[in-house]
């Protein structure tokens, strides 16, 4: 399926974060992103995290990008939070989470579905192939996002300009 062109609006989310880069993560002894999700599980930080929104579902958002997808970046592994403008409003967050505010824009919208992690895997694969190629959209690299919808199935949001 091709990806679908979205417009969003502004959101913020909370969570705990990482800093990594994908060659770090192709690296077992380095990779640092199962270790956070593996954290974010564990310890039920979903439901720890102040003003959720109501349905709210695991998050994974990457931001900070040192320069495309091959520098580093940082990941938060949280959720959606009801804001009424941005993340500086939050009710104050627990010892060791942070927020952050995803802007508005465009985002081109790619779906994940069987088993995780490698389905997450693999679409990331597809991503890179399709912005690796001649494509009609080019990466903002500003603010991209995964939902986690299930244990089968996943949203990725890319930023685009």
């Amino acid at each position: 399926m091709d990806p679908q062109v979205v417009t969003l609006e502004q959101r913020s989310a909370a969570g705990i974060e990482v800093r990594t880069s994908n060659g770090d993560e192709m690296d077992p002894l380095r990779a640092r992103i199962p270790a956070l999700w593996g954290r974010f599980f564990s310890e039920g930080l979903l439901e720890k995290i102040p003003g959720r929104t109501d349905g709210a579902v695991p998050m994974g958002i990457y931001s900070d990008y040192e320069t495309d997808h091959t520098g580093p970046y940082t990941l938060m592994a949280g959720a959606e939070v009801c804001t009424a403008s941005n993340a500086a409003e939050l009710p104050e967050l627990p010892e060791g989470m942070t927020s952050l505010t995803v802007p508005a824009g465009r985002y081109l919208k790619f779906l994940a579905r069987g088993p995780m992690p490698q389905a997450l895997v693999e679409t990331w694969m597809t991503i890179w192939a399709y912005f690796g190629a001649e494509s009609e959209h080019a990466r903002a690299f500003t603010t991209d996002f995964e939902l986690h919808r299930g244990p089968d199935e996943a949203e990725i949001y890319i930023s685009i300009r």
